[in-house]
């Protein structure tokens, strides 16, 4: 953008990978230099399509990425429920040990 504001990340991928197909095809193009040249409109057709399905494929793994975070969250929130289950059990038990050793009759010491 050339009045000074800062260019988005997803433009200047789109124009960096615009750049380097022109160049690619260009070569290519002069390689050939025969009728069976890209013509210029194919050539901007085919770069469209190019950064079109990279910025599908971007937002499916951004999609994914959400999905992954949110599961690993869900996972991770199953883990802390369990784990203050088995806590409780844990005191449960100790105060019940706890109980019946306060029970029993101490031991007469002998002389």
């Amino acid at each position: 953008m050339a009045d000074g504001t800062p260019t988005p990340p997803e433009v200047r991928v789109t124009e960096a990978l615009r750049t380097a197909i022109e160049r690619t095809l260009s070569l290519a193009g002069q390689a050939r230099a025969s009728s069976a040249a890209l013509t210029s409109e194919r050539a901007t057709r085919l770069l469209d399509e190019v950064a079109k399905r990279g910025r599908d494929a971007r937002e499916e793994l951004a999609r994914r990425g959400q999905e992954a975070g949110a599961e690993l969250a869900r996972r991770g929130q199953g883990a802390a429920e369990e784990i203050a289950e088995r806590v409780e059990a844990l005191e449960r038990r100790l105060a019940n040990l706890e109980g019946s050793l306060r029970s029993k009759p101490k031991p007469k010491a002998e002389d």
